[in-house]
């Protein structure tokens, strides 16, 4: 993969490839072998999994794993996994942020540990990179990827490609995890639908809705960016409209059960301060159709709002590294590249307060530099404007 400062140069392809892989692992979970290899490929890795830790049990379980033999597998659940301190570090953070192994672990402390010595080193393991599927009071699922010394460290550009499939999987793991998919009643779905964050619609091959959840309720009555017209979902912005038009009907193109289209990301523009941000899923694989009926939806189309989920991930990062409210302020206002000087003028106090918030935030979160800060914070962030940072991976241009 050719590196740049933002994302690696991956096609567009490869990418919706990953992501229909990913959401197919909700109706088939035994799928997830396959995709954590693809995964691993796609970040270069020669390690990938899929782990779940019982909390109740204090068990450990890679449920998937690539680049492992059997017997390294065996020891690391039975002897290892509670030894590593990435993993243990790593679950403090909120579902879906991304960190690397140096995000969360001095070097010098790392290996000194007795889990580097034993275990990493003789694998020639240098670097870790994942994040929390799944958290509830009994287990917490993660996905990670690991490198030899060959492969080199992962850069600021996979962090960003792997917060953008992070939510994919995140979604995928909460539907297989709520639902058997096979047996649950339409009832069931719907309820477990309802409690989902963000908007859910299924519509048919014409594009007409024919289930939406509770959010997507709330979303079409107060979005400036989103309306139903005649049955179907009606982005305000005229081109967006087009595009959702068009990739409902390419998805679902295909009546044989194979899909032609690819799952495809696009953005919903509403006034100035507003933006939703769709992904539309082909459902016309045999075993969708097996479940949903043969006259069931076609698409399904999960819509978000980046915003909200900025805030809710801010707040986040606010309880985990114990941040007073004037510190987050400061902080959210130096995340879109300012100075302590702007930053100041932005939020209307004096540079020396600024200052003097930026050196608690340092000291609370383990950082010395904005650069480094602004990594670990963005890191836990969802991508706020996926037109800005991936062009390449919408369809909406």
């Amino acid at each position: 993969m050719t590196r740049n400062d933002t994302y690696p140069d991956i096609p567009l392809e490869t990418f919706s490839e990953v992501v229909e892989s990913v959401y197919d692992c909700a109706l088939d979970p035994g799928r997830w072998q396959q995709t954590i290899g693809t995964i691993g490929e796609l970040f270069r890795s020669h390690y990938g999994l899929l782990a779940v830790t019982d909390l109740e049990r204090r068990h450990y379980e890679l449920m998937f794993q690539v680049g492992f033999d059997e017997h390294c597998q065996r020891l690391y659940e039975e002897k290892y996994a509670p030894m590593n301190p990435y993993v243990g570090r790593l679950q403090l953070l909120p579902v879906e942020a991304v960190a690397t192994r140096d995000m969360l672990i001095d070097d010098d402390e790392f290996q000194k540990s007795e889990f580097y010595h034993e275990f990493v080193k003789p694998l020639e393991i240098c670097d870790a990179i994942g994040f929390n599927v799944l958290k509830t009071r009994q287990r917490i699922v993660q996905l990670a990827a690991h490198r030899r010394e060959s492969e080199g460290r992962y850069e600021y550009a996979e962090i960003r490609l792997l917060s953008l499939l992070a939510p994919h999987v995140c979604r995928s793991m909460a539907i297989s995890h709520t639902l058997n998919l096979q047996t649950i009643r339409s009832e069931a779905l719907e309820t477990t639908f309802d409690a989902l964050a963000f908007g859910v619609y299924l519509t048919d091959r014409q594009g007409r809705i024919v289930f939406m959840n509770r959010e997507g309720d709330r979303q079409v009555r107060t979005s400036e960016a989103l309306r139903i017209g005649n049955t179907r979902l009606t982005p305000v912005d005229r081109k967006a409209c087009a595009t959702l038009t068009n990739a409902i009907a390419e998805v679902t193109a295909d009546e044989t059960g194979t899909p032609s289209g690819e799952v495809t990301t696009l953005a919903l523009p509403g006034d100035e301060e507003t933006a939703l941000i769709a992904h539309v899923l082909p459902l016309n694989r045999r075993e969708r159709r097996n479940f949903f009926g043969g006259s069931g939806p076609a698409a399904a189309v999960f819509i978000q709002d980046p915003l909200a989920e900025a805030s809710s991930s801010a707040e986040g990062f606010k309880k985990l590294y114990g941040l007073t409210a004037g510190e987050l302020r400061v902080l959210l206002a130096m995340s879109p590249g300012l100075g302590v000087k702007d930053a100041a003028k932005t939020l209307e106090i004096s540079e020396a307060t600024t200052r003097t918030h930026l050196q608690h935030i340092y000291m609370k979160t383990g950082t010395s530099k904005q650069t480094e800060l602004m990594r670990l914070f963005m890191g836990t962030l969802p991508p706020i404007n996926l037109e800005l940072q991936l062009p390449h991976v919408l369809a909406a241009g």
